[in-house]
């Protein structure tokens, strides 16, 4: 093996020296420079972990804060459908009452116009009473030629009027 070396022109002291100054400068740069190198890229690691984590969660929160929101706008559209339905059932009430109000002014308008019929009526019997007793004591008078005394005015009046109102009595 020496004479492979030599012919190769190394030299085996050489060899021996630099092998010795390759573990030395290893040592050194092991102790130096690996270890500091080693603890920045732990360091970096450990950075990135952590800055997957508050990534993660935000996003656990941006997703928790989504379905809050999405919660919060069904309780608004329920509210805003229940607040609707009760405006509608309001006004309903309303249009209700109104109607009601209406019919029973009507109603109270028909009976006040019944009333003044019926009034109007009875004033137009007593005038057509009155009036035909007039003229059957005109008629009566001319007939006897005389003058009727006032108690027998009165008897005939009074015949009369009993007459005219089994008559509006049988009419009705």
């Amino acid at each position: 093996m020496l004479e492979i070396m030599q012919s190769l022109g190394i030299r085996p002291t050489q060899l021996v020296i630099q092998m010795v100054g390759f573990l030395i400068l290893f040592i050194c740069l092991a102790k130096v420079l690996w270890k500091p190198l080693l603890g920045l890229m732990e360091a970096r690691e450990k950075e990135i972990g952590d800055t997957y984590a508050k990534a993660e969660a935000a996003q656990k929160e941006a997703e928790d804060l989504k379905a809050e929101y999405r919660t919060r706008v069904v309780k608004i559209e329920e509210e805003a459908q229940e607040k609707l339905a009760e405006a509608v059932k309001r006004g309903s009430k309303m249009g209700e009452d109104i109607v009601s109000a209406a019919r029973n002014e009507a109603d109270m308008e028909k009976v006040k116009a019944m009333n003044a019929i019926k009034e109007e009526a009875t004033r137009a019997r007593s005038m057509l009473r009155d009036y035909a007793l007039g003229l059957s004591f005109e008629l009566a008078s001319k007939i006897l030629q005389k003058e009727v005394s006032k108690s027998s005015h009165e008897d005939l009046v009074k015949s009369f009027i009993n007459e005219l109102d089994a008559l509006s009595a049988e009419k009705s």
